[in-house]
């Protein structure tokens, strides 16, 4: 809320420098964004008068004027401007002046004619038409009065002011306002707050014979308030109200508009006026939008509506759309001689969804977004009247047309200053307690005994219900500084990471050691993303929770999948030009026990892997897999797998004692295309509770190095095409036993010289006993058990 202090100054007596009023109203929980001083944007321009005007001999359009600007002598400035005449009253910039658009003005000459600054337009001044009239004339701004030569332009613009923007909380919409503020700094300075005048003169006359009004929807509306002003007599706006809208960033349109914006500002009361000329049927309707309705608004754009929307019609179609804007037709014109003047409450949460859902955010409906006191309908609309009487525009008619239900009483909280105390932690003065209260509205009365207090609150404090809001009121005015700070009393208990979370961070080092990186995703996803992987339709994967309110179209899920959110992660790499890549992720599947839900969803530890780059492979990912295996001392086989988003020759699936734990692969064509994808990227994915599991207590343990010398066998073996490389070592390793060290893959041939429908497969084995040497009878034997198991399975040696 960005507030003037001349217009602060006009209800509170501010002696203090901004900066210092500035703390005291951060300490009192108002927090200053921002301050900024007007005058220092512009200085060493002043009021000056024409007191005479040549043609330049050398230059038949340029005038050399001399301009009395307050001192001794006249000051000679020449301009090329045709408005000027003698005796105008001009803004003159003079020798090292500043403007505001930031131009640096010094003395020079002008077809060799010395000239000592310069004549200023409205334009240089950084002025439009509502700022000042004549300010977008093209020439040299003519200035209105009498004002003496000399005087700093910055008085006569209202620029010798200080903008100060205050942080609002939600809790407090009550100062969205110059008024709401205006009390805030009453209090902080110990000042008293001069709200102003509401008294106004009545011309006669029935309001009823004018309008009637009817709320068809009082959960919408709970009050309406209409007030007529008949003989208009519009003009432009009085300097003072000027000054105040500029302030606010407001441009001045003509009295009547600048009333219904200035009270919007002072009070935080949104306004309406309506010419009743275009009030068909001399009748206002608060109701529901019908299905489809149209409404063209003052910024000439067409809606359509639909009964979530409160409309204000007249007896044939909306006029306005209820806290947001006004019909096209219902502004005030020039000619406009007779006008009704609304103040109502809207429900915060129908005006904040109506803005949404056209998008439309006015000032009118971010004040009603926010709350407006239903009591204080009367106030503005009594304030304006005020402001009709006191600028003569018009003439007011008798009698008020105020729609409502049952008001809110006025809520009356009983407490005692004991209690209030016990929630501070703090010694604060009865007398003071009952002062801070008083001075914020919030009258108190002290019972007899001298501790019971009764506070009556006012309506526009929507905020203060209980015992613990007068206490926070008491405290943020007697001020924080007063807590004293004290150590925690208490026994030091050493924390530790849960068994999950170390395992965990087990796995990441892992990884990073792997020159891996790690990512942190969304657990929401798009809905789309199983169409993108090409799950099939009965795919378990596809069976989402879906979010009530979610952050958008890409975030409607919860996911029960890794793989998506790291190919788009891998996708936008590729796509940032980033030539290589290694990624995973360590995050939690949200798997529904039921849909509709009924209960929480099971959250489930997954492990994602994601590779691209011309130096990656399948078998890269695969030896990174196998390494956290071997590292969680977990015997793990693969087999053949069918992931539609995998590439069907290249993928396989990861099985611990005959159950699958996870999936790796390259990406299929297609669905790498779909994510923007190009070359070939790698996926994987783990799930972690059995590897958690197998971490769980796992200690580290540390052998010498082998003693006795180790044999090493080849062989050779002609298998099926379809017989899996796994299922061929798992037959080895069952043949070999515990003296097999290790079995190592070298090669795989077909072709030349092997039968077709046929493979060569060729195999490295490490055979090593602990305690002895072995001989080469005992490595025989191995290996004629190694071949009586693969015969087992339909595999020779190769001849």
């Amino acid at each position: 809320m960005k507030v003037s202090l001349n217009w602060l100054k006009r209800y509170v007596d501010i002696d203090v420098a901004p900066e210092v009023l500035c703390d005291k109203m951060t300490m009192s929980g108002f927090e200053v964004e921002e301050m900024t001083d007007l005058s220092a944007t512009m200085d060493n321009v002043v009021v000056g008068r024409v007191m005479k005007m040549e043609h330049h001999p050398d230059a038949d359009k340029l005038w050399v004027c001399q301009i009395d600007v307050g001192g001794e002598e006249d000051v000679q400035i020449i301009t090329g401007a045709q408005n000027v005449f003698e005796g105008a009253l001009v803004p003159c910039a003079l020798h090292d002046s500043h403007l505001p658009n930031g131009v640096h003005i010094k003395r020079g000459k002008l077809r060799g004619l010395p000239s000592n600054g310069m004549m200023c337009s409205g334009e240089e001044l950084c002025l439009k038409e509502g700022d000042y009239p004549g300010a977008e004339v093209h020439g040299i701004l003519i200035l209105e009065g009498d004002w003496k030569p000399g005087t700093d332009m910055r008085d006569v613009l209202g620029m010798n002011d200080v903008l100060i923007d205050f942080s609002i909380l939600s809790n407090r919409p009550d100062c969205n306002s110059v008024i709401g503020i205006a009390r805030e700094v009453a209090v902080v300075l110990g000042k008293e707050f001069h709200g102003p005048d509401t008294s106004y003169k009545t011309s006669g006359g029935d309001v009823h014979d004018y309008i009637s009004i009817r709320v068809d929807d009082f959960d919408l509306c709970p009050r309406y308030v209409g007030r007529v002003v008949k003989n208009l007599r519009i003009g432009p706006s009085p300097e003072w109200m000027r000054e105040c809208l500029r302030s606010a960033g407001v441009r001045s349109i003509n009295n009547i508009v600048d009333i219904t914006n200035f009270v919007m500002l002072e009070t935080g009361q949104p306004m309406h006026a309506y010419d009743l000329r275009y009030v068909r049927g001399n009748q206002i309707i608060v109701r529901r939008a019908h299905d489809g309705e149209p409404m063209k608004t003052l910024d000439d754009k067409e809606h359509t509506l639909n009964p979530e929307m409160l409309v204000i019609a007249d007896a044939e179609s909306p006029s306005c759309l209820a806290g947001v804007m006004g019909s096209l037709h219902s502004e005030i014109e020039p000619d406009t001689t007779e006008l009704l003047f609304e103040t109502a409450k809207f429900r915060r949460d129908n005006i904040r969804r109506t803005a949404r859902a056209l998008g439309m955010r006015t000032e009118s409906s971010a004040r009603f977004e926010k709350g407006t006191d239903v009591m204080g309908c009367t106030y503005a609309m009594d304030r304006a009247l005020q402001l009709i009487n006191e600028l003569d525009c018009g003439d007011i008619v008798d009698g008020v047309i105020d729609v409502h239900e049952q008001l809110p009483e006025q809520r009356v909280i009983h407490t005692t200053v004991s209690d209030i105390l016990a929630l501070l932690g703090v010694e604060v003065p009865t007398e003071t307690v009952v002062s801070i209260l008083n001075s914020l509205n919030l009258t108190c009365t002290l019972g007899e005994d001298g501790n019971s207090l009764s506070v009556t609150v006012p309506s526009y404090r929507d905020d203060v219900e209980s015992r613990a809001d007068l206490a926070e009121e008491v405290m943020r005015i007697y001020g924080y500084d007063h807590i004293v700070s004290t150590p925690i009393d208490g026994v030091i208990i050493r924390g530790r990471k849960l068994p999950e979370r170390i395992a965990a961070d087990t796995i990441k080092e892992l990884l990073v050691g792997a020159s891996m990186r790690e990512i942190t995703t969304y657990s929401f996803i798009s809905a789309k993303a199983c169409d993108q992987l090409g799950l099939a339709e009965d795919d378990s994967r596809r069976q989402v929770v879906s979010l009530l309110n979610p952050l958008g179209e890409e975030y409607a899920v919860m996911r029960t999948q890794l793989v998506s959110s790291m190919a788009t992660v891998l996708a936008t790499n590729i796509s940032r030009k980033n030539a290589a890549g290694r990624f995973f992720e360590v995050g939690k599947l949200f798997i529904p026990k039921s849909l509709p839900l009924t209960e929480q969803p099971e959250e489930l530890p997954a492990l994602s892997l994601g590779l691209y780059g011309e130096q990656e492979s399948f078998f890269t990912l695969k030896g990174i897999i196998e390494m956290l295996f071997a590292r969680c001392r977990m015997e793990v086989s693969y087999r053949r797998s069918a992931e539609s988003y995998l590439h069907p020759g290249r993928q396989a699936e990861i099985v611990y004692n005959g159950e699958k734990i996870g999936v790796l692969g390259e990406m299929h064509p297609l669905t790498a295309e779909k994510f923007g994808i190009e070359g070939r990227a790698y996926l994987a994915e783990i799930r972690l509770e059995t590897l958690y599991a197998a971490l769980e207590g796992q200690r580290t343990f540390y052998q010498p190095l082998p003693r006795h010398p180790a044999s090493v066998r080849d062989l050779s073996l002609l298998a099926g095409v379809e017989v899996a490389v796994a299922d061929i070592e798992a037959a080895i390793k069952k043949g070999a036993g515990k003296v097999l060290e290790s079995v190592k893959l070298f090669d795989v041939y077909q072709g030349h010289q092997v039968p077709e429908g046929k493979k060569s497969v060729s195999y490295s084995l490490t055979l090593r006993a602990p305690d002895r040497t072995l001989t080469v009878e005992e490595c025989d034997k191995v290996m004629e058990k190694v071949l009586k198991a693969l015969e087992e399975i339909g595999i020779s040696m190769r001849s």
